[in-house]
């Protein structure tokens, strides 16, 4: 998962008069703005128009579950600066990162998967101070943003909200069309050699004569000659005094800001210089408690690549893998998942690969331990292949006082049956399987083979790489045959090569595809829509008796078949 540093804004000054008078003065934090969009892209925005800076650890956020009289809490901490707003979105957005970017904190188990009939409420201590939504569909594919001189307001007033259409965020991290937000530094990098160089990424454009001036930063212990802006005016390169390998040093920055005038002040950011070695992924997993932020560790051995999720023409913005370690006797303790392999990995990368050279930074995320922020010079492909170990478990294995050390690992449980047998598999959608003693959930990925297919209806064999959610472990099959039993996936066979546009389409789809080729399209539920056979070269499919959504498209030839999602407009 994207790892944040950062610190709540500032308000800017030299607002307009007219501005401050219909957006200061509030008697208490509001919500400010709604975003209930397509897929995952959600957030909240609060606002602090009292003239003072306040504790958020004395609120929460309080959403009612589908209007039904349940509800779940999130907890609010940090310093909310007079003038500024803080924003809560899904971890999953998919706006192309730009809502993420946004985002001061990030969570989807427990304010941030509504679906536009869960009143969200703001909550300061055990009074309820204001409220967007009602029990009904009243916010669905929607963004509300707050009008200036409104809120709080414990009772919601639909007439106090601007409706705009689904997915506009661009007013977010805003009030009233001022931009409030200071810069932040989404990340540091350091390069393996290089010594005295240090890359800071911030979360928005600078000016370049704030950034490049080289007294707005001091490195403890070092000196930073030079700084030079670069990459769309969102990172600096600093010239510093030369590192020391494996030392933790704290970046502080003053008065570098954006084009609206928000200035980052006394925002103190640690990093590391260096690798620090470790043998081996059970080493890397060891460090769960103990690990450095933005320290890289370096592994020292062999890894094999179990599964990969978001290649051979996925939709997917983001590529993640995961490894272990060449030759382990047990998948359990030996494995991990890596975020964000797009620059890492080849596109011709497959499971069973052997890799060395693997640098990169741990995070801990919601109990799950991952690697990400690689360091893409080191790695290397040898070209040799090697067998995936998968552990067989039971599902009280996986419940059981281990099941941390399951994370990431490739499992097989036998003589399991779905609660669900007979429905049609779905993407990112979680399934029930029992083995009679316990039951846990298999959650799809949006590319799978087995997407459209049946589950079975006797007892069968499941394979897959154990995720964690809510406290619970989950398992996540790669390939019809992990879901489906059958012979374990090794995703050798050739891919598919093809392509197919417009995506989103308003009616005709094209599609091209080496030699003979057949193509079906379905429902997100696997229901048969279109059928064309006997095609060859490049074809157009006429969606425009579709209804605006998501679908399935699924192309046949003699070396295998694909699954693509396609956009109906």
């Amino acid at each position: 998962m994207k790892k944040l540093f950062f610190v709540l804004a500032g308000a800017a000054f030299g607002l307009a008069s007219a501005f401050a008078q219909q957006a200061t003065g509030k008697t208490d934090l509001i919500i400010s703005e709604y975003l209930e969009g397509s897929s995952y892209n959600k957030a909240l925005e609060l606002y602090n128009g009292t003239g003072q800076d306040v504790d958020l650890s004395a609120y929460k956020l309080v959403k009612e579950i589908n209007g039904g009289g349940k509800f779940s809490e999130l907890p609010l901490s940090g310093t909310l600066k007079a003038g500024a707003t803080f924003v809560i979105a899904n971890d999953q957005s998919n706006c192309a990162q730009a809502i993420r970017d946004l985002a001061d904190l990030l969570e989807s188990n427990k304010i941030m998967n509504f679906n536009g009939n869960d009143a969200v409420m703001l909550y300061k201590g055990d009074t309820k101070i204001d409220v967007v939504g009602s029990v009904d569909n009243w916010g669905m594919d929607v963004t509300l943003r707050r009008k200036c001189d409104k809120g709080p307001n414990a009772v919601y007033v639909p007439e106090e909200w601007e409706q705009l259409a689904k997915d506009d965020y661009s007013d977010l991290g805003k009030h009233c069309g001022v931009d409030l937000k200071a810069p932040e530094v989404d990340k540091i990098l350091t390069k393996s050699g290089v010594n005295t160089s240090v890359e800071v990424y911030f979360t928005k454009e600078v000016t370049k004569a704030s950034a490049e001036t080289a007294a707005n930063y001091a490195i403890e212990g070092l000196a930073v000659s030079a700084a030079v802006l670069g990459e769309g005016n969102k990172m600096v390169t600093l010239t510093t005094a030369a590192m020391t390998a494996g030392t933790q040093y704290t970046l502080v920055i003053n008065n570098v800001e954006d084009a609206s005038g928000n200035k980052m002040e006394n925002v103190s950011v640690k990093f590391s210089f260096g690798y620090a070695e470790v043998a081996d992924l059970a080493a890397l997993n060891a460090l769960r408690a103990t690990y450095a932020v933005g320290q890289k560790y370096l592994v020292k051995g062999d890894l094999v690549i179990t599964a990969i999720v978001g290649k051979n023409g996925s939709n997917q913005n983001t590529t993640n893998a995961w490894v272990q370690d060449k030759g382990c006797e047990q998948a359990m303790g030996h494995s991990m998942m890596l975020y964000y392999v797009n620059d890492l990995f080849p596109s011709t990368a497959k499971v069973g690969d052997v890799v060395s050279g693997l640098v990169g930074e741990l995070t801990v995320y919601n109990d799950l331990i991952e690697m990400q922020y690689f360091d893409t010079t080191m790695i290397r492909f040898s070209g040799e292949t090697a067998a995936v170990t998968i552990d067989d478990v039971t599902i009280s294995d996986l419940k059981g006082a281990n099941k941390l050390q399951y994370q990431n690992a490739m499992v097989r449980i036998k003589d399991v049956e779905f609660a669900d047998t007979g429905s049609i598999v779905e993407a990112n959608k979680s399934y029930n399987i029992t083995d009679g003693n316990g039951t846990i959930a298999v959650r799809t990925n949006r590319e799978g083979s087995y997407l459209g297919e049946k589950l079975p209806l006797t007892k069968t064999t499941v394979v897959g790489y154990v995720g964690y959610y809510n406290g619970n472990c989950q398992i996540s099959p790669r390939t019809k045959e992990d879901l489906l039993g059958g012979s374990v996936a090794n995703e050798n066979r050739p891919a598919v090569e093809y392509a197919i546009y417009p995506n989103p389409t308003t009616g005709l789809l094209n599609v091209e595809v080496e030699g003979d080729f057949g193509v079906s399209v379905y429902s997100m539920g696997g229901t048969r829509l279109v059928r064309r056979e006997n095609l060859a070269g490049k074809a157009q499919i006429d969606l425009s008796g579709l209804a605006e959504g998501m679908y399935l498209v699924e192309i046949r030839t003699a070396e295998g078949m694909v699954l693509s999602k396609v956009v109906v407009r």
